[in-house]
């Protein structure tokens, strides 16, 4: 263990005080109103599934505080034990400081740093550590977080540097100590308050599933698995009554193109009765020189959702028809499906997968800032003899005044074809300043 790791994050702490005690509350204008209030950006760890997360269908926003400083501190606890094969466990420490300033309504500089700290109390044998939280050897770093330079003029906003984003495949999916973290070039258009389109180009990934090493910015086709540093995107926003609708197109050079498009429609019945319905397409295609492989997925997904008296019942779908696996992501994904562990995408022995979601969750309207859940999902091939595995999650969560946070995760993992069976466990609790 490094000890100026330690020295470092307490200096950073006490810079964040230090500077927090000379800001009052502020105020951050927003686009063509300078007096609303824009609110610091919400650091709290994100959720494992897609439903009822709304997140990805906003578009790429960017709720960062430009006045002064805010950040947060996490600790956490994660297993992952294979019956008879292997276990990997780690604990360890994160976070982020990150400062922000601005000149009039058109210019704002956000920059932050990460930290993720080995405690020296995990195991010696590095093949018994899991590498979710640390970097490529298992090891503590130091790193840069966000350096986004955001220019507004009218209904106009560009972003311009390493920043987190969220959209259906590329993602912060932030489960752990730290997030994805995107190099990205993005202007965005507010047409009106129910359209709103963007377009931009995605360089470079960083983060605990940029499948290499998470300290490190590597090539965004490296990320998905291919070659090459060059990603555009396009999207478009629809919001009106009831419905919700966004639309996304992605090219990554020499490696694929993807599609995606889903639909979300909400209503309730009276004060205690509220429901959901949903719907998705994605398509995915090779391109250039297909280093990945083949890729021809047609994938379709639905959801339904009713809650009552605090609780909610969700039930999804997702089919793919494709002649390949259904496409991939640098983050969690956007089915409906995903869960811990599984996603459609994990099945990858070709064409006609499935996957099915059933979710129970709690919150109590006497004690909103808990969420108890479980949640059950079945992931198989068009033969289930080639594929078929079930995963069943036990979760809390806990949020104080977005200011606390406990996520507690439980999931069991029942590979049927091979007889293999999984547990995960994972505690994250974090302080956010």
């Amino acid at each position: 263990m490094k000890p100026y790791l330690y020295g470092l994050l307490v200096v950073l702490c006490a810079l964040q005080t230090a500077l927090a005690e000379d800001q009052a509350t502020e105020a951050f204008p927003r686009k063509n109103n300078t007096n609303d209030t824009h609110p610091a950006e919400d650091l709290s760890p994100g959720s494992p599934y897609n439903i009822n997360n709304s997140e990805r269908e906003e578009g790429i926003k960017h709720d960062l505080k430009y006045d002064g400083c805010n950040g947060f501190i996490r600790g956490g606890y994660i297993q992952t034990h294979a019956k008879t094969i292997s276990k990997e466990q780690a604990y360890g420490f994160g976070g982020e400081l990150g400062c922000g300033i601005s000149w009039g309504p058109f210019f704002k500089l956000h920059a932050s740093a990460f930290t993720a700290i080995n405690p020296g109390f995990n195991s010696t044998n590095k093949d018994e550590i899991h590498g979710d939280f640390f970097d490529a050897d298992k090891n503590s770093y130091i790193t840069l977080g966000e350096a986004v330079m955001t220019l507004s003029y009218d209904s106009f906003e560009a972003h311009i540097g390493p920043q987190r984003i969220n959209s259906p495949h590329m993602d912060q999916d932030d489960l752990r100590l730290l997030p994805n973290i995107f190099e990205a070039y993005l202007v965005d258009y507010h047409i009106n308050d129910e359209l709103y389109i963007g377009s931009g180009f995605v360089r470079t990934a960083k983060g605990w599933e940029n499948n290499a090493n998470s300290a490190d910015f590597i090539a965004i086709g490296q990320a998905f698995g291919g070659s090459g540093a060059q990603s555009w995107l396009g999207w478009g926003k629809y919001q009106q009554g009831h419905i919700n609708a966004s639309a996304w197109y992605y090219y990554i050079k020499d490696v694929q193109q993807i599609f995606f498009l889903d639909i979300v429609y909400q209503n309730s019945v009276d004060n205690l009765f509220s429901y959901m319905l949903g719907g998705q397409f994605d398509l995915g295609r090779s391109v250039g020189r297909q280093s990945i492989g083949l890729v021809n997925a047609n994938t379709l997904g639905a959801f339904a959702s009713l809650s009552a008296y605090g609780v909610t019942f969700t039930t999804a779908v997702n089919k793919n028809f494709g002649q390949s696996a259904a496409v991939n992501s640098v983050g969690g994904g956007p089915f409906f499906t995903s869960m811990e562990e599984m996603t459609l995408d994990a099945v990858n022995t070709g064409k006609n997968a499935q996957a099915l979601l059933f979710n129970l969750e709690y919150q109590s309207h006497f004690l909103e800032s808990i969420t108890l859940g479980v949640a059950a999902g079945d992931f198989q091939a068009e033969k289930a003899a080639d594929f078929h595995t079930q995963e069943l999650n036990g979760y809390l969560s806990y949020q104080y005044q977005q200011m606390m946070t406990v996520d507690i995760m439980y999931a069991y993992i029942k590979n049927l074809e091979s007889a293999i069976n999984t547990e995960q466990f994972r505690v994250i609790l974090g302080y956010q300043f």
